[in-house]
């Protein structure tokens, strides 16, 4: 039966079902904004506040696949993603994430920036020099209005506060950076309920 044939045959109505039905099926599903200086509850890696503990499970899954995030060395079976940046640095860096979830929905994410090449007698590759370009890779995801904080006892912080998404970026030890992404509503929600 040829393609004429068949459309001739084809009911007005069943023809716009299928029409319709091919083009929802074509269509992809909205993505969340990735732009990180529009949409505050945009973090990095496709991961957002508010994102269910289970679609964050799926989402690691989907990604470990692909090849793109392996399971973090250290600590228990849940205790970090890592994802290699390659391309943002001039030397690989390791990133290391776990969200803690508020009422099964991320609302912080602590990560972790090592370089690849990290040895303690290898100066060049301590968290000092990594601190400085990952404040620029920060810069240029989140806008370069970052504040600096010279704490007593953690030294420098970059601090930034868009709205209710709070980023601060600090030096943990000699092999590691560390930022934190808190969504503020949830904090002072959890503060209030004092959690």
């Amino acid at each position: 039966m040829n393609k004429t044939i068949f459309v001739r045959t084809v009911s007005p109505l069943l023809l716009a079902l299928l029409m319709s039905a091919g083009a929802v099926s074509c269509t992809k599903k909205p993505s969340r904004e990735k732009n990180a200086r529009e949409n505050l509850d945009y973090l990095f890696l496709d991961l957002f506040f508010g994102m269910q503990r289970q679609e964050f499970f799926d989402y690691c899954l989907e990604m470990n696949k692909q090849k793109k995030f392996i399971h973090g060395t250290g600590g228990s079976s849940n205790a970090n993603v890592e994802y290699l940046l390659k391309d943002e640095l001039p030397e690989p860096v390791i990133m290391r994430f776990y969200p803690n979830f508020h009422e099964e929905k991320i609302y912080e994410i602590p990560v972790l920036f090592t370089y690849a090449s990290w040895a303690p007698w290898n100066k060049e590759y301590w968290s000092d020099k990594l601190l400085e370009q990952i404040h620029e890779v920060f810069k240029k995801w989140y806008g370069d209005d970052f504040k600096v904080i010279n704490h007593p006892r953690q030294g420098k912080i970059y601090a930034k506060m868009d709205g209710y998404r709070r980023i601060n970026l600090f030096i943990r030890d000699d092999q590691y950076v560390q930022a934190v992404f808190t969504d503020m509503r949830v904090e002072t929600k959890k503060n209030k309920a004092g959690e």
